[in-house]
């Protein structure tokens, strides 16, 4: 049988480094319009401005609001999970494995709770409820 995983925390690290800027705009976010705590968000306005929030999706702060935490995902998700495979002549066994491995299995909670939290968030701008 041959497992196949990738074990490195430089890419955790990275990963995790993916991730944080687009917690912190919703953490920003939430204080602004869910609580009334202006500060943070309006501190942080002028930079987010000229780095292309106010733009649509292109070449700006955008793509890694949006794309980080998938990025962050698929970098940790393969340092936890081992596939095993075995082809014989009668069948093919695949499995799959979760190595208990705490620092990427929490990145990868993290970013999967980031994305979950921009889905829901899509959801209730786009609905015509």
């Amino acid at each position: 049988m041959k497992t196949t995983s990738f074990k490195s925390d430089g890419l955790t690290v990275l990963a995790l480094m993916l991730a944080l800027p687009t917690a912190w705009f919703i953490l920003i976010a939430v204080l602004k319009y869910g609580f009334g705590i202006d500060g943070p968000f309006d501190s942080l306005a002028p930079t987010l401005e000229s780095w292309g929030i106010k733009e649509s999706l292109g070449w700006n702060i955008n793509l890694l609001i949006l794309f980080g935490p998938m990025l962050a995902f698929l970098l940790t998700i393969f340092q936890v999970l081992a596939v095993g495979f075995r082809f014989d002549k009668h069948e093919w066994v695949l499995h799959f494995t979760v190595q208990k491995k705490w620092f990427p299995l929490l990145v990868t909670a993290f970013s999967i709770g980031l994305l979950a939290i921009l889905f829901i968030y899509m959801l209730g701008e786009n609905c015509n409820c």
